[in-house]
């Protein structure tokens, strides 16, 4: 029998001491082994460092290497390609160091898409929009990946992404770029590789004031809509197209529904969760889901001292 491929899990980090020990221990809880934890700071001077030489003391168990190292780079993108030269495993996940894994059988799940599909060269799934604080803002679901969607804009979450080292061996990010990286990413890589969905929530994408679609949304819209317009981008896209992207949205939607009512009810993986995941009200929560927007009124507010003991990773 063959042993399981390793996970080199990669993680860019610069001045973000409040949320990166949450992003290591989401890894950490994963059942899949083996893993390889790489973080590549840029320097930080919050308190990342200490944390991290902490991290690495820790005796994390069988099957989890950790390695980091804290240097001035070009930026995310830099950061990145000095990670990938340091996997050493058969697949890599990409994971920010405000993000988390959504449960324990994330990395896992992939691993197993990737052994059932050996012509699939990167993974994706749904994803948990969660606060600075990791309330439960919404779920996001994201459709098929299909290059001619990207071009017209379409996300792939990448949070929630795993790709074969085949992939990062060869196709490596722009550290020219500030923004977009990942969308110009999809867009390099897609055209010649092929990704494939899986209908589960995989990762938490945190909405957090420091993060580059709030600090940078003109930059970064900007910049995507001319890599999607050098990509072969339409420069209107047809009444069918239109009316596809409709649907499909609407489709996306009532799946993010289904995804999060079972999480509501407490019925669902909720002592699996790969972080301490917190929501408020009911109602809230399905305002902000129906209307796909948080606002004064539905905001989540600081988080619960303590939070609900139903959710979050406690061991």
């Amino acid at each position: 029998m063959n042993s399981p491929p390793l996970v080199s899990v990669v993680t860019p980090s610069f001045n973000q001491a409040q949320y990166i020990e949450e992003t290591l221990r989401s890894v950490e809880l994963q059942e899949y082994r083996p893993i390889h934890q790489i973080v590549i700071d840029g320097g930080s001077t919050d308190g990342t460092v200490e944390l991290l030489k902490n991290w690495e003391k820790r005796d994390h168990g069988d099957g989890y290497a950790f390695e980091w190292i804290s240097e001035k780079d070009r930026g995310h993108a830099d950061a990145l390609n000095k990670g990938f030269d340091r996997v050493r495993g058969e697949v890599v996940g990409w994971l920010n160091s405000d993000d988390v894994y959504f449960d324990r059988e994330a990395v896992g799940s992939s691993v197993a898409a990737f052994e059932a599909h050996p012509d699939v060269d990167a993974v994706f799934g749904d994803v948990a929009l969660i606060s600075e604080n990791s309330g439960l803002q919404m779920i996001l679901c994201y459709p098929e990946f299909r290059y001619k969607r990207v071009v017209r804009g379409y996300m792939v979450s990448q949070p929630t992404v795993f790709l074969r080292r085949t992939v990062t061996d060869t196709y490596r990010l722009d550290p020219s770029l500030r923004v977009a990286i990942d969308f110009i990413y999809w867009l390099d890589i897609g055209k010649e590789l092929k990704f494939l969905k899986i209908p589960r929530i995989q990762a938490g994408d945190r909405d957090q004031p420091g993060r580059i679609t709030r600090v940078s949304y003109a930059a970064l819209m900007e910049t995507a809509k001319k890599a999607r317009m050098a990509y072969g981008a339409k420069a209107k896209e047809s009444w069918a197209e239109r009316l596809q992207d409709l649907m499909t949205l609407r489709l996306l939607r009532v799946t993010a529904l289904l995804r999060l009512l079972p999480l509501l009810a407490q019925k669902e993986r909720l002592n699996r969760l790969a972080f301490p995941l917190w929501t408020d009200s009911a109602l809230k929560t399905l305002t902000r889901q129906l209307t796909m927007r948080v606002n004064d009124r539905t905001d989540l507010g600081p988080r619960p001292s303590p939070p609900p003991a139903a959710f979050g990773a406690t061991e």
